[in-house]
């Protein structure tokens, strides 16, 4: 059956999401096991590719932008409910604790991560490294605890405010941030992180939270998603073509440090909007299922992979024999071996260890009993 342009962007599954995660996790991965790790390549054509893989940090404002949708989209949806802080906080827990816990575990025991350490990653304080000296900090905890820290303040602000009240904020948040960037960058370096700090990014998530609030508006179809997915994405490239000449690519000065992700970030938001109101059976198809997958086993992927890059570096270098070690220590050797192995724990952690704690989220509550008398 084919869909009407004035149908809801909004549907129960929608694979377009997992098709994004998916892309996220991808560039991630390349860009910790290319770029980020300083990868060589005796080939031009492979020499290219891993420079190109410099852009991959960026899928982390990706996921950004689709967990500022998906939470703020949430807690609309049960907002005046009794349970609303209760559900909310239970399923996040049980999403992201297990895993989250049991990499620092793992981190300690193989002596990756000090006690102390592991005890500011816990309180969700990663993203603050530099604040607290955590030379031994774990990269990917910083944007886990980005996340958390929107989610300790979002839901009381989402369950108190009305929507329309929402939406100026969120708004708000995507003009005020860059230029707090611009203040800090322009010689108050001590106020924060422009990349790190929860209070000079938030214009990620707030993107995300408006294309939620859009969506549930009564504005949000399938044709009006087209066309300001499309819109978006437009104001996105000239933002950036435009900043080309002042260094917007880069924060080496004080433009490109205070707007350097907006366009990515307006891109992103767009092209969310644009695939769910396309709508497109491609999305659910078997040519994206390898997206759909890796965006099913994204945050555990996300949690491993840099853990099992460091480990492979090591063994090759420590415990591999010379002939061993010269064919295993090529750039896409690395990458591809280390990769499967991220994605075979990811998977086992996700099945096994993820889902048990995920079915009790998903439990309904049981109805109060009520007397016959």
């Amino acid at each position: 059956m084919a869909s009407s342009p004035d149908q809801s962007l909004l549907r129960k599954h929608m694979p377009e999401l997992d098709v994004l995660r998916g892309v996220a996790i991808l560039v991630v991965v390349l860009y910790h096991g290319l770029y980020h790790a300083g990868a060589v390549s005796s080939n031009r054509i492979g020499q290219l590719f891993i420079n190109l893989t410099v852009f991959g940090w960026l899928g982390v404002n990706l996921f950004f932008v689709l967990s500022g949708f998906l939470i703020t989209g949430i807690l609309i949806d049960s907002k005046g409910k009794p349970d609303f802080y209760h559900k909310f906080y239970l399923r996040r827990a049980l999403r992201i604790l297990p895993a989250f816990f049991a990499i620092i575990v793992l981190l300690v025991i193989l002596h990756r991560m000090s006690f102390r350490t592991a005890t500011f990653s816990m309180f969700f304080l990663a993203n603050y490294m530099d604040t607290f000296h955590l030379v031994d900090a774990y990269f990917p905890l910083w944007s886990l605890s980005v996340e958390e820290q929107f989610y300790s303040v979002w839901p009381a602000i989402a369950g108190n405010v009305s929507v329309r009240t929402l939406t100026i904020l969120s708004a708000a948040l995507c003009v005020v941030e860059p230029l707090l960037r611009w203040f800090v960058a322009s010689g108050h370096p001590s106020l924060g992180d422009i990349h790190m700090s929860t209070y000079l990014i938030a214009d990620n998530l707030a993107l995300g939270a408006l294309a939620s609030i859009f969506a549930r508006s009564r504005f949000g179809t399938l044709r009006n998603g087209v066309r300001v997915g499309l819109a978006t994405c437009a104001a996105a490239l000239v933002i950036l073509f435009a900043g080309l000449p002042f260094g917007i690519l880069h924060r080496t000065n004080v433009f490109g440090a205070a707007l350097q992700t907006l366009p990515w970030n307006l891109f992103f938001t767009g092209t969310l909007l644009l695939l769910l109101g396309l709508q497109s059976p491609l999305f659910s198809s078997v040519w994206t299922a390898p997206l759909r997958f890796l965006g099913y086993i994204s945050y555990g992927l996300y949690l491993i992979h840099m853990l099992v890059n460091t480990l492979y570096r090591w063994s090759v270098l420590h415990i591999a024999n010379t002939s061993a070690r010269n064919a295993l220590s090529g750039a896409y050797t690395q990458l591809i071996l280390s990769t499967a192995l991220s994605i075979l724990l990811a998977w086992l952690s996700r099945r096994f260890y993820e889902e048990p704690f995920l079915r009790i989220g998903r439990k309904p509550k049981p109805a109060p009993i009520r007397s016959t008398v």
